[in-house]
């Protein structure tokens, strides 16, 4: 393999293997706290060692607050009798106050295998807006790909 071709590198060989991961009901404050103590911006959700979805900082934005709609009350005497369906209201504050990763993950994920070109993973990242791509073998994690590993690999050798 020509070490000054990023073409002959695969994503397995740039991969993280020990990249941090979440469980689906974990609660959102502690995907804060694992993101402020890795330093990362998003995280795997698995089940067992079964990719299930990502979580990433995005997710996490407070950013749909006003699509959640109260039901309207009337007030009789001082009393508030809600005139809407209290349980969907419930639900969606709740979705969109994300009490666990589960409810605020992104559950369709585009993913790559580890035996993949670099070039078509760094392709794919460039075209999809991704910073984060999850390594899978079938649906079992095998680790994560950065936009950061793609670029610190031209700081770290300029001839790739």
């Amino acid at each position: 393999m020509d070490q000054g071709d990023i073409r002959g590198l695969t994503v397995g060989d740039v991969m993280h293997s020990d990249w941090p991961t979440l469980g689906t009901e974990d609660t959102v404050e502690a995907a804060i706290k694992l993101f402020a103590e890795r330093g990362v911006s998003g995280a795997p959700v698995v089940e067992g060692e079964a990719l299930s979805g990502i979580v990433t900082e995005g997710d996490l934005i407070f950013r749909d607050a006003e699509d959640v709609k109260g039901p309207g009350f009337l007030d009789i005497l001082g009393g508030m009798i809600p005139l809407g369906d209290w349980e969907e209201y419930r639900r969606e504050t709740l979705k969109s106050a994300g009490v666990t990763v589960g409810q605020v993950m992104t559950r369709e994920v585009t993913t790559v295998s580890a035996d993949a070109p670099l070039s078509e993973a760094a392709t794919m990242m460039a075209e999809e807006r991704m910073r984060l791509l999850p390594v899978v073998e079938g649906d079992r994690l095998r680790g994560m790909l950065t936009r950061m590993d793609i670029l610190t690999l031209h700081i770290l050798d300029p001839s790739l």
